[in-house]
Parts: C-alpha cells; sequence; structure tokens
C-alpha cells in the first residue's frame, strides 16, 4: 500500500501564518529554525500562493478570525 506524502507550506512570518490560518490552511507543525525563529508549517493547498499574493496585495480576512489566528500563533510562539 502506497501512503500519500503530505505537501507542506513553512512561514516564519507572524502575520502571513496567521492570514493563512484564517483563510483556511490548516496548520500542521511548528519548529525553531535557528536562533529564535520558529517555523509555522501548513498543509498546502493548491490556493496558497493565491492566497500569499492576497496576503501581500492588502487581501481582506475576517477581522476575528485574523485575531484569534494571531492569539494562536502566538501561544506557539511563547509555549512551544
Amino acid at each position: 500500500m502506497k501512503t500519500q506524502t503530505m505537501e507542506v507550506f513553512e512561514s516564519s512570518g507572524l502575520y502571513l501564518s496567521a492570514f493563512l490560518k484564517a483563510r483556511g490552511l490548516r496548520l500542521v507543525d511548528h519548529h525553531k529554525a535557528g536562533g529564535n525563529k520558529l517555523m509555522f508549517v501548513f498543509e498546502d493547498r493548491s490556493d496558497r500562493q493565491e492566497l500569499v499574493q492576497d496576503f501581500y496585495n492588502n487581501g481582506t480576512v475576517d477581522a476575528s478570525a485574523f485575531v484569534n489566528s494571531v492569539q494562536s500563533l502566538k501561544t506557539l510562539i511563547f509555549n512551544g
């Protein structure tokens, strides 16, 4: 039986990661990457590149979802 390997996207940017999480990308892991940098690991999707472009081009996201995403990612930073 073949197991399918999950494609992932990694980001160290807090606000980009919060935006992606608020727009529905699934956070699957996080890890330290040299110094104090933390990498957020998302399950990749076919529309991820468009979502990243949306972020850099002032894309919109539900405000409460964004705040909740920032808070949960900060929790990982400070507790993880």
